[in-house]
């Protein structure tokens, strides 16, 4: 069956292909159908495939991305230098690529329910095929070139997908903030592949001679042979710590990290199975997925773990506490999605790369369950998004309440759900970080990945309580629905709204067909709620199945570099694993305990500021509130000094003075005029008389004879 690997790539490009060129004129029926099919026949394929990587030596497969090629067909040679097209096969990319096509064919059943009345589902599912396409990419590519490439290209999906809803400016602004800064993060990707490149003389990560980088790295010696400890320095960092560091940097990027963390936010911008595609299965994990793949490079750099493992932890407390003020229920998950995923980096920067994979790995079935989930609480009301005009659902969609309330639980951490197990091996191993020369340094991490699970369980039981629990904050028979789709706002002279007079947000469309006298609030279609029950089954025993038996663990060895490659060794502090398990769990329980007994003395409001008083806190910017609500004020500094000030440096340095006054002024037309004016003196000596030339040429003679009396007299004689 490994010969069909390719399929698993190739599947969603041929879906991609058909709605792309096809779709239109197939149907939305066809579109659906072939969307989730190339997905589930992808997720099919790699099920099949599992059993030969087991039988493979160090369970590595090396096998063609061409149908028609082989594993050294070259994508790109040239001098010394060569790309094959082929596809690397082991634990951590048969991992990866069972939550893309698993988890991703469960988001594609869902959207066809969620998108079924958007006039530009065929677009709209084009780029999502697109989408898987490019993560598989990312995650099976043999090689950095391709991973890179399949790294652009979710990037570039995002952007799509974020905007789907362009005629929105806001929307547009979001996929704009969202490819601009990820470009940023690419930067720190590109320099540290030419840096694997000068250091290994390849970027596949394996070969079957052993000569790929990470063969190399756990030699402990680069492409010429001699110890990687000797490789020329970059940066005045030693080589592994600087290629290290810039790889880091384009995951920061992709995953949402301090300091290129603000496009994520923003990232709600586009449908909500875009959200939950992003944040749970796809873009946002690979930077993770990129750190653990070249676990082989960072445990030989101290230095880079402990950069990986405090962005991870600040990044973690930083979503968190951002989370707490939120009042859009799809951004209190986008700031747990930020939070988590710092959880994910702090357990690789501590060296337990297998921790990190276990959270990527449950993190994808609640948080994809929480945003579906909120995806059918926008669906029953509407379009309405703003917790604050919510309340008493719970009653009216039970089974939404129900699944929602098994994915609040897990990120929260109340055992035995899958986010308990996944989070407290990190918090373990934080706690017995193997470097910073004693026990201290772990406890901090320890205490700051405490006190962020506490938040987490605050928040996300706040989000429950607002959403389901407090008194309804809105008229069900006066629900208006929210248009959300690039024709919701079409009138009289527009040419690109001719056509669609007749549109509708897809839940006004769906809740303007129900019969006289039922209730408008009501629950999602099969097609949405089937997925969201996988999902929450999933989400309930996928932890414990996995995290206590030790599979997880025993399955991703082959794929991760132990602590030992780099000299290191997990160190033992306080923190026993009884300890943690413990602490934990009273953490989770608190958490949402403290949230259930505040909210339920605003049952009425839902709030537990008065409005009259956030008011008046927001006028005050140095207020914790106002602080937490503008985000730490980093999207303000962000626009100060890139916007206001880099604005205006471009402005009048970079155009007038450089440009303008140099390149233009002084080369462009200086030269020109010099020039002009040059020639206009010299072409005064083309008179056309024949005695001037005459003349000319007797000055020259003269000149010339006096020259060589001149040289002859300074000769020695």
């Amino acid at each position: 069956m490994s010969s069909l690997a390719w399929l698993i790539v190739w599947l969603p490009l041929l879906g991609f292909l058909f709605n792309a060129f096809l779709g239109k004129r197939a149907g939305k029926m066809a579109v659906a159908w072939v969307s989730c099919l190339a997905v589930l026949l992808s997720l099919a394929v790699t099920l099949l495939i599992w059993p030969a990587v087991y039988t493979a030596p160090e369970h590595r497969l090396i096998l063609p991305l061409l149908p028609w090629g082989s594993i050294d067909t070259p994508w790109i040679k040239f001098g010394g230098f060569q790309s094959n097209f082929a596809l690397l096969i082991d634990p951590l990319s048969l991992l990866m690529a069972l939550i893309v096509t698993g988890v991703g064919g469960l988001i594609h059943i869902y959207a066809t329910g969620y998108m079924g009345d958007d006039p530009e589902q065929p677009r709209f599912f084009t780029y999502f095929n697109l989408f898987i396409f490019m993560m598989l990419l990312l995650v099976l590519g043999e090689n950095f070139l391709l991973m890179f490439v399949g790294w652009e290209g979710v990037g570039t999906c995002s952007y799509l997908l974020i905007s789907f809803w362009y005629v929105d400016n806001e929307n547009a602004k979001a996929g704009n903030k969202a490819f601009i800064v990820n470009r940023v993060g690419d930067l720190g990707f590109a320099l540290g592949m030419m840096a694997v490149w000068s250091v290994f003389g390849t970027l596949s990560f394996f070969t079957h001679d052993g000569r790929g980088v990470m063969d190399l790295a756990a030699k402990h010696i680069a492409a010429n042979g001699m110890p990687l400890s000797l490789a020329p320095s970059f940066f005045g960092m030693p080589a592994v710590t600087a290629i290290c560091i810039l790889l880091f940097i384009g995951a920061t990027g992709k995953s949402a990290q301090i300091p290129l963390w603000v496009w994520l936010p923003d990232a709600m911008a586009g449908p909500t199975p875009v959200s939950a595609l992003i944040h749970a299965a796809t873009m946002v994990t690979a930077g993770v997925v990129m750190v653990t793949r070249c676990s082989w490079l960072f445990v030989q750099s101290t230095t880079a773990l402990e950069v990986v493992a405090w962005i991870g932890v600040l990044t973690a407390f930083l979503g968190a506490t951002i989370g707490l003020v939120q009042n859009d229920i799809k951004r209190v998950l986008a700031f747990s999605t930020i939070s988590q995923l710092g959880y994910m980096f702090l357990a690789c920067g501590v060296g337990n790369f297998t921790a990190g994979m276990f959270h990527v790995t449950t993190h994808a079935f609640f948080k994809a369950l929480l945003f579906l989930g909120a995806g059918a609480v926008i669906h029953s009301l509407l379009g309405e998004q703003d917790m604050r005009k919510m309340g008493g659902l719970r009653y009216k969609i039970p089974k939404t309440w129900l699944v929602m309330i098994t994915g609040t639980y897990a990120i929260a951490g109340i055992p035995p759900l899958s986010g308990f197990w996944s989070k407290d091996e990190i918090l373990h191993s934080a706690a017995n970080a193997p470097w910073g020369g004693g026990s201290s340094v772990g406890l901090v991490l320890w205490l700051i990945g405490v006190v962020t699970a506490f938040m987490t369980a605050f928040y996300m039981n706040r989000l429950m309580w607002k959403t389901f629990y407090t008194e309804p904050r809105y008229n069900e028979d006066e629900l208006v629905a929210h248009p959300h789709h690039n024709f919701a706002d079409e009138h009289e002279g527009h040419d690109t709204m001719v056509g669609h007079e007749e549109e509708t947000t897809g839940q006004a469309a769906h809740h303007d067909q129900l019969e006289h006298g039922a209730t408008r609030i009501h629950e999602s279609p099969p097609s949405m709620m089937i997925p969201l029950f996988i999902l929450a089954i999933l989400s309930v025993v996928a932890g414990g199945l996995l995290g206590p038996t030790g599979y997880f663990e025993r399955f991703l060895e082959p794929s991760v570099a132990p602590l030992s490659l780099g000299g290191l060794e997990e160190g033992h502090g306080p923190i026993t694993p009884v300890i943690g398990y413990v602490v934990s769990t009273l953490i989770a329980i608190a958490g949402v305990a403290l949230a259930a007994m505040l909210y339920r003395q605003h049952m009425k409001t839902g709030n537990l500021i008065p409005e009259e008083r956030k008011v008046q806190l927001e006028r005050n910017p140095l207020s914790p509130y106002t602080f937490l609500l503008n985000k730490w004020w980093w999207d303000w500094l962000y626009n100060t000094i890139f916007i206001t000030i880099g604005g205006w440096l471009a402005t009048n340095i970079l155009w007038k003075v450089i440009d303008v006054g140099i390149v233009d002024g002084l080369f462009v037309k200086g030269l020109a005029g010099g020039t002009a004016y040059i020639s206009g003196l010299t072409r005064r000596l083309q008179t056309g008389y024949v005695r001037n030339y005459a003349l000319g040429m007797l000055v020259g003679v003269v000149a010339l004879v006096i020259g060589l009396l001149v040289a002859w007299n300074n000769l020695p004689h």
